[in-house]
């Protein structure tokens, strides 16, 4: 539901979406759930996605802030990131995450989602302007 009320409030279509940094903790319960409201969402077209906590680490309550900002430097700066040290696909999610550094990509908005404990989940998208 995140998600794509965050596509409604930026009213946008969810096809503008041209990357999604995933929350990616790497755990099968999160990862899986992710996985599934991704497809729910956008059916066979799943944007590029990768988790960026590989770089950093789970940096819990800092960690929406520092993914928004890798999710901004997408936007401008045309980047889709790798996700550090995918090794298997899950069953909930047929398509891998990018797994090597995109440059020059044209991404007019790209979305971020970052989830808490007890359930709490964020979903913020970065347009061009």
């Amino acid at each position: 539901m995140a998600m794509s009320g965050a596509i409604e409030m930026s009213n946008i279509d969810k096809c503008d979406i041209g990357y999604i940094n995933v929350h990616g903790t790497g755990t099968p319960n999160n990862d899986s759930s992710e996985a599934i409201a991704m497809k729910r969402l956008f059916g066979d077209k799943i944007p590029p996605y990768s988790s960026t906590k590989g770089f950093t680490g789970h940096t819990l309550g800092a960690a929406g802030g520092i993914e928004s900002l890798f999710t901004v430097l997408s936007v401008y700066g045309g980047y889709i990131w790798p996700n550090l040290n995918f090794s298997e696909m899950m069953d909930e999610c047929d398509v891998p995450p990018q797994t090597t550094l995109k440059r020059g990509v044209h991404i007019r908005s790209a979305m971020t989602n970052s989830f808490g404990f007890g359930g709490n989940c964020t979903t913020l998208i970065f347009d061009k302007v």
